[in-house]
């Protein structure tokens, strides 16, 4: 990683004076986006974003959740949450109806909390929504529960960063209907398989250098419907690399990768 230092033209007085002014919310109703603080919780935060149709904007600092992101009302245009590294506490569930557009996480977010299931949802369960060409810039979910730290049920042509860990039985992250989409981050179970493919279709998409470790078993890819999917540069470093399927072995390439020095067991194939 590369240090780059300001280069300072000019008066230094100047550009100390603006350093060092102190953020203030704008609270107005011309404000270009809805501020969280302005507000006494964050789902009203969000609510308001939405029915303004503005970005929803959460400055550093601790907000109390739970949070649900509904962008129905702009299924065509999408929804964008801002956080400057804010940290929401409880879960955060991203969900629409029908077939939706262009939802857009920017900068760094923490989801931590505790609960017996995922702690971040995007979709429905029953894949009734469609979330289309999303990105999620830098999140980082910790679930402390007995559940999974989050679970991706139908994203199409996306562009992922997700660190998802969990002290449950659950997946660090549950990949259930996926296609089309490149992901990257890190995941870990203290209980479970550090990344799950299990129903869904999960087709056409790029693993890109993710982190498999601290779980039981790295990966379990079941679903019979995983397929045309590259790994590229993947680490995996637990004690059992997990389960795959027969069509999993044939349908998924492997380019490049790690195996690290606590794998002590290869994958089981069913």
């Amino acid at each position: 990683m590369t240090r780059r230092d300001m280069v300072l033209l000019g008066s230094s007085a100047l550009v100390l004076a603006i350093c060092g002014t102190a953020r203030a919310a704008d609270c107005t109703p011309q404000a270009e986006m809805v501020d969280a603080t302005c507000y006494s919780t964050i789902q009203q935060a969000a609510d308001a974003a939405i029915a303004l149709d503005r970005p929803l904007m959460l400055p550093r600092g601790s907000y109390q959740g739970p949070l649900t992101i509904d962008y129905t009302a702009h299924a065509n245009t999408g929804f964008e949450l801002i956080s400057h590294g804010a940290t929401v506490y409880g879960s955060l569930t991203i969900e629409c109806t029908g077939d939706c557009f262009y939802f857009h996480q920017e900068g760094t977010i923490f989801i931590n909390g505790q609960a017996p299931g995922y702690l971040v949802t995007v979709g429905k369960a029953d894949f009734s929504d469609t979330h289309n060409s999303i990105k999620i810039d830098h999140m980082i979910v910790n679930n402390g529960g007995s559940g999974g730290a989050v679970q991706l049920n139908y994203v199409l042509n996306s562009d992922l960063f997700i660190v998802g860990d969990t002290a449950g039985q659950g997946a660090g992250l549950d990949v259930r209907q996926l296609q089309f989409s490149t992901l990257k981050g890190a995941t870990s179970s203290k209980q479970g398989y550090s990344m799950a493919i299990e129903d869904g279709y999960v087709i056409a998409n790029s693993f890109q250098s993710l982190d498999l470790e601290a779980s039981p078993a790295c990966l379990a890819m079941t679903s019979p419907h995983a397929n045309g999917n590259v790994w590229l540069s993947v680490y995996q470093d637990c004690p059992a690399l997990g389960v795959r399927s027969r069509s999993a072995l044939t349908g998924n390439m492997g380019v490049a990768g790690v195996t690290g020095g606590a794998v002590r067991r290869a994958f089981d194939v069913q």
